[in-house]
């Protein structure tokens, strides 16, 4: 069995394993991050012009938050917890509040939480998705009641009600904004379909190695 390991969390690492295991059903996942939780700690952009942004059965049941057919914005948080929830019933293991400390062409050490403490995971292909740190535009967003959304060229409308909203200045305060959000990006409108393309890119070469491998 071909052993894959995901270094990050992001929207992209996500896809990346869907991905592959739509390619290679049998692969052997798996994802590492230092987060707690997959998904809905911290918020992401959840602009999208058209639903699903990917393929459906990746994504687990969203219940109130799925969006409809005016929807043009899903709550990112929960779609990230959603395609984390339909990758564990593919099959894919998750290590949690786990730290990578060094990387060879065969196995990555860790340092993590319960009863493993540290150890080392061998893999066939490995695949680092983790925040690369260099700098980005920061974003303000807001969520607010839709009917009480202000004028904005960048914003989408969710299936419960809610319209969400991203400027480059933060935006002003006022007692019908439900939540405000910072992201550092390129352009909120465009981040779900291009971390979903980039995952699929970056999964498709790994593929091509497994089941067209360069002869020796």
């Amino acid at each position: 069995m071909t052993r894959i390991t995901i270094l990050g969390d992001s929207l992209a690492a996500l896809s990346a394993a869907h991905h592959m295991l739509d390619k290679i059903s049998e692969a052997d996942i798996h994802i590492i991050t230092e987060r707690a939780e997959v998904g809905l700690i911290g918020e992401v952009p959840g602009l999208t012009p058209s639903w699903p942004p990917c393929s459906s059965h990746w994504i687990s049941e969203m219940a109130s938050q799925t969006p409809n057919e005016e929807s043009t914005a899903v709550r990112g948080a929960w779609f990230l917890k959603a395609l984390g929830i339909q990758l564990s019933k593919r099959g894919c293991t998750f290590h949690l509040r786990t730290r990578v400390t060094a990387t060879s062409e065969a196995e990555v050490r860790f340092v993590g939480a319960g009863p493993m403490g540290s150890s080392t995971i061998p893999f066939d292909h490995l695949l680092d998705l983790r925040p690369t740190g260099q700098e980005l535009g920061q974003w303000h967003g807001l969520v607010c009641r839709t009917e009480d959304a202000p004028e904005a060229k960048l914003s989408g409308s969710r299936s419960d009600g809610t319209t969400e909203v991203w400027t480059k200045d933060a935006p002003e305060r006022n007692k019908t904004t439900l939540q405000e959000m910072t992201w550092m990006g390129e352009d909120p409108t465009s981040f779900i379909s291009n971390e979903v393309e980039v995952g699929m890119q970056l999964a498709q070469t790994i593929v091509d190695t497994i089941i067209h491998p360069v002869e020796q």
